[in-house]
Protein backbone atom coordinates (compact mmCIF):
# COMPACT_ATOMS: atom_id res chain seq x y z
CA UNK A 1 0.00 0.00 0.00
CA UNK A 2 1.69 3.38 -0.75
CA UNK A 3 2.17 6.14 1.67
CA UNK A 4 -0.72 8.48 2.33
CA UNK A 5 0.46 11.90 0.98
CA UNK A 6 1.09 14.78 4.11
CA UNK A 7 0.76 17.73 4.30
CA UNK A 8 3.85 20.04 3.81
CA UNK A 9 2.40 22.31 7.04
CA UNK A 10 1.75 20.07 10.07
CA UNK A 11 2.46 16.23 8.57
CA UNK A 12 -0.80 14.92 8.72
CA UNK A 13 -1.93 12.82 6.34
CA UNK A 14 -5.52 14.37 5.88
CA UNK A 15 -4.99 15.56 2.58
CA UNK A 16 -7.69 15.98 -0.21
CA UNK A 17 -7.89 17.20 -3.81
CA UNK A 18 -9.68 19.34 -5.28
CA UNK A 19 -9.76 22.88 -7.02
CA UNK A 20 -9.75 26.61 -6.64
CA UNK A 21 -11.55 28.79 -8.84
CA UNK A 22 -10.80 31.68 -10.64
CA UNK A 23 -7.28 32.07 -9.36
CA UNK A 24 -3.86 34.14 -10.10
CA UNK A 25 -1.03 34.65 -7.79
CA UNK A 26 0.74 38.86 -7.30
CA UNK A 27 3.77 38.62 -5.85
CA UNK A 28 4.38 41.83 -3.00
CA UNK A 29 7.02 43.54 -4.24
CA UNK A 30 5.56 45.06 -7.52
CA UNK A 31 6.04 48.39 -8.57
CA UNK A 32 2.64 50.42 -8.39
CA UNK A 33 3.06 51.86 -11.91
CA UNK A 34 4.96 50.05 -14.46
CA UNK A 35 4.51 51.19 -18.55
CA UNK A 36 4.07 47.10 -18.99
CA UNK A 37 1.38 45.86 -20.43
CA UNK A 38 1.80 42.90 -18.89
CA UNK A 39 -0.71 41.77 -16.16
CA UNK A 40 1.05 41.00 -12.46
CA UNK A 41 -0.86 37.79 -11.98
CA UNK A 42 1.02 34.64 -12.56
CA UNK A 43 -1.98 31.88 -13.41
CA UNK A 44 -2.15 28.60 -10.84
CA UNK A 45 -3.98 26.03 -12.21
CA UNK A 46 -7.37 24.44 -10.64
CA UNK A 47 -5.89 21.32 -9.45
CA UNK A 48 -4.86 21.97 -5.55
CA UNK A 49 -4.78 19.95 -2.56
CA UNK A 50 -5.67 20.79 1.20
CA UNK A 51 -5.34 19.52 4.56
CA UNK A 52 -8.05 18.67 6.52
CA UNK A 53 -6.18 19.04 9.90
CA UNK A 54 -4.67 22.15 9.42
CA UNK A 55 -6.50 23.90 6.81
CA UNK A 56 -3.22 24.65 4.43
CA UNK A 57 -4.29 24.75 0.62
CA UNK A 58 -1.34 24.15 -1.62
CA UNK A 59 -0.59 24.02 -5.44
CA UNK A 60 2.24 25.38 -7.79
CA UNK A 61 2.79 27.84 -10.69
CA UNK A 62 5.13 27.64 -13.38
CA UNK A 63 8.40 29.20 -11.76
CA UNK A 64 9.30 30.75 -14.98
CA UNK A 65 6.64 33.15 -15.65
CA UNK A 66 6.81 33.99 -12.01
CA UNK A 67 10.44 34.84 -12.32
CA UNK A 68 9.41 36.58 -15.56
CA UNK A 69 7.08 38.83 -14.02
CA UNK A 70 9.06 39.86 -11.20
CA UNK A 71 11.99 40.65 -13.22
CA UNK A 72 9.75 42.93 -15.34
CA UNK A 73 7.63 43.99 -12.63
CA UNK A 74 9.30 43.69 -9.43
CA UNK A 75 10.48 46.70 -6.83
CA UNK A 76 14.29 46.47 -6.46
CA UNK A 77 13.99 45.07 -3.23
CA UNK A 78 12.08 41.90 -4.35
CA UNK A 79 14.60 41.65 -7.15
CA UNK A 80 17.53 41.73 -4.55
CA UNK A 81 16.28 39.39 -2.59
CA UNK A 82 15.54 37.06 -4.86
CA UNK A 83 18.84 37.55 -6.89
CA UNK A 84 16.46 38.55 -9.98
CA UNK A 85 17.74 40.63 -12.60
CA UNK A 86 20.30 41.82 -10.10
CA UNK A 87 23.37 42.06 -12.46
CA UNK A 88 22.02 43.66 -15.50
Amino acid sequence: MPEAEKCPRCGEALVVHGSIFNAGFRPKGLKFFSLSFQLPEVPVPSEAAACAACGLVWTELNTATLQKKIHHLGNEEVKRQLGIGVNE
